[in-house]
């Protein structure tokens, strides 16, 4: 598969005076590559630089500047740049990502995407994996673990489960231990995932994380912790503007425990306080607005019918259908109806006053020099298109001009994430580039007018793949979003209801604490269920391992499948099992399949011979951080 990436990238290089750029035919090796002649829009918001000349070396921007500052090295690769426009490669600061946006981020010009929507240990193997060229997608910032608020009273239960994307926290003194948790993961930024508890535990997130230099982004719905208590608390990102239309009401009781993402309660804006927001948000610049006005404002855009518009052309690709999932375009379309098809016209009257009072505000807000980050939310909007209609609506509903819109999906948001290397063009960066055919400082619009992408120094395969393999650590190609370590939850529960007798079953008298040890050897066996795997991610190469697998219904016979191969398996009780992985099952990163059977005849038949099924992650060898598999352990 690396390979494939590679060659299709040397194809694109070839195919370069095609696309109207002139490419040195002496260029071998690791030689520099040179881009110049064109406009560069660095991103700093200074004025642009006229034939410019941006040096690379390996995946790092060396040098970038007038032509007549930049020395161009000896036997570097030549980019012809002239008459047109280079920019840094956008930046998604919101995305719930999967597997099938990999290719359309980079046809689309985002280089990076902040995976706010976290993906645990899955995440963290997707985004070394992709940080090796193992297959193409943007560079993935992944949050590990989301954390959430304990209730009003504190009560609130935990549900965590091995393999979930949040995790709720009790106390401040639990929120740093788990913020502290996840950094040792290799979180790359801390979120939070609602507002749910006392704005303390919020700021002891944001301290633990702020004391290792990581950023926090906050999904301020409340009720107890939204907008300034988030800002208070020291956010660097509020998700949906923190929901700071509920405390600009004329009547904020009236929104107290409002906590729906769409602009309602804009509509009872006070404009005394709507200053008094702004000049709050601006002595505390250090967080950023996220609107995500394509995902909570929909329909309401006065361009919304151009938004349909692209979504449909977006999904008419015959080469991306081949593998993105039909359910999630169904999203999407579903997500851009005209809102008089799913809302009353009380509804429609009170949203439509919202959204206009909402933009109104964040007019002002970035008129007074404050900072929004753009975000598509996927998969509210397109993966990558999703990015430039979120843009579009900074310049056409905001009246953001397009240099701080072009900033609002490159610097601002690398900032904000505190992620030094990516989000402008200088020395340093990551050599993440887009080069257009037209001026984006007259309409943002321009950006689509894509020639090039470099990320990592390298041209970009802006095509489509019908073979793309981006599911490489899903649970299958067919799941398409992030899945449990343990599938089948709910057929486990109802298995275990109907057929788990923890006093014994078939011909035995087993009562007592000490019946699930007994392990029978029934004529007619019980189909098994699984209910936890430990360690459920082991890294690629590691030495055999013993897998500990808890359920119900094991007998003396029963054995544990690897990808659908036996594997030794010791039966400890009739709830517990130990499975021993040869080294040969784990040198292949993956996700491995594991199942239980029992032998036959069924005494029940109708629930089938094998368990449902779990999954051991397998790392690539260069993944340095993973949970350790400690996510069990009760902080």
């Amino acid at each position: 598969m690396k390979n494939a990436v590679r060659g299709r990238a040397l194809m694109a290089c070839a195919a370069l005076t095609v696309l109207g750029f002139a490419v040195s035919a002496d260029a071998q090796g690791e030689a520099a590559v040179v881009i110049r002649g064109g406009t560069l829009i660095d991103g700093n918001g200074g004025a642009p630089i006229a034939n410019s000349v941006i040096v690379i070396q390996g995946n790092r921007i060396a040098a970038a500047g007038r032509a007549n500052a930049v020395r161009v090295p000896a036997g570097a690769q030549i980019i012809d740049a002239t008459g047109k426009w280079i920019v840094p490669g956008l930046v998604d600061a919101k995305s719930n990502w999967n597997w099938p946006y990999g290719e359309a981020y980079l046809r689309w010009g985002v280089t990076s995407a902040m995976v706010t929507g976290t993906r645990n240990d899955t995440g963290i193997a997707d985004r070394d994996a992709v940080n090796h060229g193992i297959y193409a997608a943007p560079r993935l910032y992944q949050g590990f673990l989301n954390l959430r608020g304990p209730g009003a009273d504190g009560k609130k239960p935990d549900t965590y489960v091995a393999g979930d994307g949040n995790r709720l926290v009790r106390d401040a003194e639990n929120a740093r231990a788990q913020v502290r948790y996840n950094i040792e993961s290799g979180a790359d930024f801390i979120g939070t995932n609602d507002g749910d508890g006392d704005p303390a535990i919020f700021a002891a997130i944001s301290d633990e994380a702020h004391k290792a230099g990581v950023a926090v982004v906050m999904r301020c719905v409340g009720p107890q912790t939204r907008g300034k208590e988030c800002v208070l608390a020291g956010a660097d990102i509020m998700v949906h503007t923190g929901e700071i239309g509920n405390q600009i009401a004329k009547d904020p009781a009236k929104w107290a425990n409002y906590i729906a993402l769409p602009p309602d309660p804009f509509c009872d804006m006070d404009e005394a306080k709507e200053k008094e927001m702004i000049q709050f948000l601006l002595q505390h610049p250090g967080t950023a607005l996220e609107p995500d006005m394509m995902a909570t404002d929909r329909g309401f855009h006065s361009q919304w019918k151009r938004v349909q518009q692209e979504d449909e052309e977006f999904f008419k690709d015959p080469v991306l259908r081949a593998y993105y999932p039909l359910y999630q375009m169904q999203h999407t379309l579903d997500n851009v109806r005209d809102p008089s098809t799913y809302l009353t016209p009380a509804q429609l009257e009170l949203r439509a006053c919202g959204y206009k009072n909402k933009v109104k505000f964040l007019h002002d807000y970035t008129q007074a020099g404050g900072h929004l980050v753009a975000a598509s939310d996927i998969y509210q909007s397109p993966p990558g298109l999703g990015v430039h209609q979120e843009m579009a609506a900074y310049q056409e509903e905001v009246g953001m001009p397009p240099m701080k819109v072009l900033q609002s999906g490159t610097k601002w948001v690398a900032d904000h994430f505190k992620i030094k290397d990516i989000g402008t063009i200088e020395a340093g960066k990551f050599a993440d580039i887009l080069i257009v055919d037209a001026n984006p400082l007259t309409d943002i619009n321009n950006l689509r007018q894509i020639n090039m992408v470099l990320k990592d120094g390298k041209v970009v395969d802006r095509n489509y793949h019908a073979d793309y393999k981006g599911w490489l650590f899903y649970n299958s190609p067919q799941e398409t979003e992030f899945g449990p370590v343990v599938e089948g939850g709910q057929w486990a529960a109802a298995l275990k209801q109907a057929t788990f007798r923890p006093g014994g079953g078939g011909n035995a008298n087993i009562t007592g604490a000490q019946a699930p040890q007994v392990v029978e050897d029934p004529w007619a066996s019980p189909t098994p269920g699984v209910e936890t795997i430990m360690p459920h991610t082991v890294i690629q190469g590691s030495a055999a391992q013993t897998l500990v697998i808890r359920g119900f219904n094991f007998v003396k016979r029963s054995v544990v499948y690897v990808d659908d191969k036996a594997v030794p398996t010791q039966v400890i009780s009739r709830t517990e099992l130990r499975a021993t992985v040869d080294q040969a099952l784990l040198m292949a990163a993956g996700n491995k399949s594991i199942v239980v059977k029992n032998p036959l005849p069924l005494d029940a038949p109708e629930w089938g011979p094998k368990s449902n099924t779990a999954h051991l992650l397998v790392p690539f060898s260069f993944t340095t951080k993973w949970s350790q598999n400690k996510d069990m352990v009760k902080y």
